[in-house]
This record gives C-alpha cells, structure tokens and sequence, in this order.
C-alpha cells in the first residue's frame, strides 16, 4: 500500500476528527449517572445540534465560508458522536437496572420454591399427624365400646370381687389407670387437631405469600420489558446518529475531494489527521491503563487466544505493518470466504469489557482487557452483544462483523495490546 493509496482512504474523514477528538477528550458520563441525568444531557444535545444546524444552513452555499461552514459541520458531529455516547451510557443504566431486577427475581423464585418445598413438607406432617389421629380415634372407640358392653363397675363391686384389701387397692388403681389412659387418648387426639389447624394456617400463609411474591416478580418482570424496549429505542437513536454522522462526514468529504493533493492545505489535512489518529490510540491506551490490567501480556492459566472469527475459511485480508513512509495499519483486518457481513465475533479469551462503544473510524467496536496487561480490540461491527463492565467468557459472542465507521467492506479489525500499546496478533492467534 503506498502512501497516496493510504491517505485517500483517510481523506474523507480529516476535517471530521480533529474537532471530534478536541471535544471527546474532555467529555465524560459519571458512572453513577441516572437514567433521568442522560436523558437531560440528550435533551441538550439535541439544542445543541439544532443550534449548530442554523449555523451551517446560514453558511452553506457561500464560497468564502467554506471554511467555517466545514468547521461548524465538523463541531456538529461533535455533537453526534457524544449523544451517542450519552444514548450508550443511557444503555448501560437501562442494562444495570435489568440486570438488578432479574437478580431480584431470581432470589424471589428462590424464595417460592423455599415456601413449596415447606408447603410440600406440612402437607406431609398433616397426613403423619392424621394418621395419628385415626389410629388413636380407633383405640379410643375400641375402649369405649369394650366399656359399654362390660357395663360401668361401682367401688363397691370391685370391693366385693377383691381377695383382700390389697387386691382391692389394685384393682381400683387398674380401673383409674384405664380411665387416665382414655382421657390421654382423648387429650392427644385434641392436640393433634390442633396441631393439623396451626400447620394448614402455615400453609395459607405460606400461599399468600407466594402471590405477593408472584406479584413482586410479575411487576418487575413488565418493567424490564419496558426498559428493554428503552434499551432497543436508544440503540435506534444510536444507529441513526451514526448514519447522520456518515452523511456528515461525506459532506466533508466533497470539500476535500475538490482540493490538490499537492497543496500545503492538502498535506497540513493529512497531517492533522495522522496526529488525530495518534490521539485516539492514546486514549485506548489511557483507557487500559485506568480501567485494564497490567503486566507481561502471558496468560500461565490460559491456552491462548483463539480466532474471533471461529469459522472454516478465515483469511487475513489487511496484515499488521508499518510502513518507511509512516503508515501503520496495528491490527489484522479478519475476513471469511463465502460472507463476512453477520458472522458471529468470539471474545479471544475470558475478561472484562474495558468499552463497548462507537467511533467514527473504528465503528462500533469492544475492548476487552484479559488480565495481565493483555487486552484485545474488535472494531468495526455491524452491531454489539455485550456492555461496558461485563464480564465475558473465551469464546462467548461479543459482536457481529459488520463495515461501521472508516472502513472499506465488511471485516473485523482485531487488534492484540500489551499494557495498552498494539502488538501483532499473528503471534498470539492461528488464522
């Protein structure tokens, strides 16, 4: 690739970044952000960019504003790119909040089949206990039919039918343990019953409190669908901004089209938009270094990393290189014969999602840092899979392969960092 090739794949984005990269150097969302918050910061972008637009239609057409006509155009994709950020960060509070409700319910199910399996267990104290009860019930009946055919005896038959005095005093005590043992019969059966009572009002406690519960669950279950249908507006909101951005951006790109290559305002384009994409690989690298691991990039505890694209069929279309003339292309650009669009992209090992975002070279693109200073960068998807701050598993989807932001087909641009800085994936993947 020789360097007029690589700077008029570039050029129709020059004037776009530098202003871009002025204003998302200092913008930021606090983590503790509110849904309410984002939607105020979205309200005033939305001024923002309407403001922005009466500037640029009261320039537009005027030869001697071209200048400051691509200028305000530039400070209005600005203003694109951090709504979107603004829509994501909305995104990721809409995500938590889901997430915090589907834990919740989780423990709520818990707690219902805590209250079945107690359900289950009186239910199976009752049928021992009226077993019991039967059982005593036929005992008692038993003694009370022998009593009735043997008649009542009086003290003074039992004194009449003894031996001697001694006899007697047996006998009476026989006869008054017969009817303590009845009277114990009797006494049991009543605790029994009552016991049987007290364990059925458990179980209609434990009932009504499984259909609070059920309730809890059902209401917070209607909640996350709305945020999920929140989550899928703004991720429309998103796609759309980054389409107005495109058209900006080739609006651009007709200015510059017109210009010299060999002009001075050509090669100081050139130059700002080199020191642009410096930048922005310092911010990656600023990134990792406040949110990423640190440290020799060897993963003891792993296998390696494999292919993000776990396809039959996978070429390498754009290797990593620098080149004498200054370019440098720090990934390898990954495609697959038969149709790259669509295709599955597998996190190349387990770790934290450093960022899942947008830009407008890179497109939508994740970070994820590994561990050990080893990170990984998957960029110009067609759509993304996971958020901010999740924890993702080695070979779980992440995003989709796709042609967003600066790039000239569909294929995924996968870069390999150490401590934030781009090293070759060829050594640490087999394609």
């Amino acid at each position: 690739m020789n360097k007029f090739f690589f700077r008029n794949r570039k050029i129709s984005f020059i004037l776009s970044l530098v202003l871009i990269f002025s204003i998302l150097t200092c913008y930021s969302v606090s983590a503790n952000t509110t849904i309410d918050e984002y939607k105020d910061k979205i309200a005033e972008y939305e001024e923002k960019i309407d403001e922005a637009q009466g500037k640029i239609d009261a320039l537009k057409g005027d030869i001697s504003q071209v200048q400051e006509y691509i200028e305000e155009l530039d400070k209005q994709v600005a203003m694109y790119q951090e709504q979107i950020d603004v829509y994501n960060g909305q995104i990721g509070a809409y995500q938590d909040t889901i997430d915090d409700y589907e834990a919740q319910n989780e423990e709520l199910e818990a707690k219902i089949e805590e209250l079945n399996k107690q359900i289950e267990e009186c239910n199976a104290q009752i049928d021992e206990m009226n077993a019991q009860i039967d059982d005593k019930y036929d005992e008692l009946k038993e003694l009370i039919r022998t009593n009735y055919i043997n008649g009542e005896t009086s003290a003074i038959e039992v004194l009449l039918l003894s031996d001697d005095f001694s006899d007697y005093l047996t006998k009476v005590q026989f006869v008054s343990s017969l009817a303590d043992y009845e009277q114990g019969l009797i006494d049991g059966i009543n605790d029994d019953i009552e016991k049987v009572d007290a364990t059925l009002a458990q179980i209609d406690t434990d009932k009504a409190t499984i259909r609070d519960i059920q309730a809890d669950i059902d209401a917070k279950i209607k909640e996350i669908e709305t945020l999920q249908d929140a989550v899928e507006e703004n991720k429309s909101k998103v796609q759309a901004n980054q389409d107005i951005i495109q058209a900006k951006v080739d609006e651009n790109s007709n200015y510059l089209a017109s210009l010299n290559n060999e002009s001075a305002e050509y090669e100081a384009m050139i130059e700002e938009y080199e020191a642009a994409i410096a930048q922005f690989d310092r911010q990656i690298q600023q990134m990792l270094q406040s949110n990423g691991s640190s440290g020799s990039g060897t993963l003891t505890n792993s296998s390696g990393l494999i292919c993000p694209l776990q396809y039959s069929g996978v070429y390498v279309s754009s290797p990593f290189y620098r080149n004498s003339d200054g370019s440098y292309h720090g990934a390898l650009d990954l495609c697959t014969y038969g149709g790259t669009y669509g295709k599955n992209i597998s996190a190349a090992e387990s770790g934290k999602v450093i960022t899942a975002s947008y830009h407008w070279s890179y497109g939508n693109y994740v970070v994820i840092d590994h561990g050990n200073g080893l990170s990984t960068l998957y960029a110009h998807c067609s759509s993304l899979a996971v958020s901010s701050g999740q924890s993702v598993s080695k070979g779980q989807t992440i995003a989709y392969v796709g042609s967003t932001g600066n790039s000239s087909g569909p294929h995924l641009h996968f870069e390999v960092r150490i401590n934030g800085s781009r090293v070759n994936p060829a050594g640490y993947i087999s394609v």
